[in-house]
């Protein structure tokens, strides 16, 4: 299947892994949803150029995160903790499906990110089945779900998602008002092993997700990764 061969944490990873490559030290790096692990950390040319700072609404997740220079508690949708113009990338992985405010965090991004610094962003589109699926859904039905389909999951996967605004339409606009232009833009149709556990259901998934990939309808994509730069001009 040529869907399969899209990974979208290795495309975020690999705009990423180029941002760094090309900034120019010192800069500061805010990994949004840190948590426990930054995926990215090993990219960096040395700590002493590049410092990375993990966001999290969470203590508890970020007390076990030892890859990065700093932690923060914070939410990111009423404050960035830092100053204006001063963060050279936002980075957030799976993270905009489950605020309830994108746009707020949108706009606090656009504050403290430096004219021609990067919001590197990878979500969960709103119009994938398993997001549509996850909406319908009784919370406590989609985690029980969740665990039976990906074993291993609880307390690492299924954190309440809202899906406002989690489309590569939505967040496009969003990111243009607020001062950044997006300059690249790469989906992934392939969710398909969602349904391994049913052989039928796995082959309509990913005879469906062909279509989608065939006639390039992006929107739909189950995961989109986002590439944007902050502009020199001021918010419109």
């Amino acid at each position: 299947m040529p869907q399969r061969r899209e990974d979208a944490q290795l495309i975020y990873l690999q705009a990423i892994a180029e941002r760094l490559a090309s900034i120019s030290a010192p800069a500061l790096v805010v990994d949004v949803g840190g948590g426990r692990h930054c995926h990215f950390a090993r990219y960096r040319t040395s700590r002493d150029a590049i410092k990375i700072v993990a966001v999290d609404v969470s203590a508890d997740e970020l007390a076990a995160n030892t890859e990065v220079d700093e932690t923060r508690v914070a939410d990111v949708t009423r404050e960035m903790p830092f100053e204006p113009s001063s963060v050279d990338v936002v980075a957030s992985e799976a993270v905009l499906e489950h605020l309830t405010d994108t746009e707020s965090f949108v706009a606090n991004c656009a504050r403290v990110v430096k004219p021609g610094g990067a919001f590197i962003t990878l979500f969960s589109s709103k119009f994938s089945p398993h997001a549509i699926a996850n909406r319908v859904l009784p919370e406590s039905w989609s985690a029980a779900l969740l665990r039976t389909l990906v074993p291993g999951s609880s307390g690492r996967l299924g954190f309440s998602a809202h899906y406002d605004r989690a489309s590569l339409s939505e967040i496009s606009r969003l990111l243009d008002r607020y001062g950044f232009s997006v300059s690249d833009v790469r989906v992934s149709y392939y969710q398909s092993p969602y349904y391994e556990f049913f052989v039928p259901l796995f082959l309509l998934s990913a005879l469906y997700e062909f279509c989608l990939r065939t006639l390039r309808l992006r929107n739909l994509a189950a995961y989109v990764v986002v590439v944007a730069e902050r502009r020199a001009t001021t918010a419109r």
